[in-house]
């Protein structure tokens, strides 16, 4: 069953992904295409890792959490571009600075687990 979930999961994700060329290509709202892209992605990835068992329960949750926010940072860039610079850039550095904490610390207990 989950290796069925996994497949279904990698085929939303390429169809995304072509789809979103598909429309950049065609010059279609490539701003609100491609966030609401990365949102269908990041949840398809959250899902993903809902289902890995190697890992224990925190750091799936950082493993979460750093999917989120890496979203956050992304749609925070891509605010910060869509109002030419006037917005702060705050609103992608914050995220960013979570994104690397949460996948430090994934990172961290991953090689504690594997010595």
């Amino acid at each position: 069953m989950k290796k069925k979930l996994n497949q279904i999961l990698n085929i939303i994700m390429a169809l995304l992904l072509v789809c979103s060329l598909v429309q950049d290509y065609i010059n279609i709202g490539i701003l609100v295409n491609g966030l609401l892209v990365l949102v269908l992605l990041a949840v398809c990835m959250t899902v993903k890792v809902i289902f890995i068992e190697k890992i224990g329960r925190i750091q799936k949750i950082a493993l979460i959490l750093g999917i989120v926010f890496l979203t956050l940072t992304f749609i925070g860039g891509c605010y910060v571009l869509a109002n030419h610079g006037q917005a702060n850039a705050g609103y992608a550095v914050v995220p960013g600075i979570w994104t690397m904490i949460c996948f430090g610390y994934y990172r961290s207990k991953n090689r504690a687990n594997s010595n």
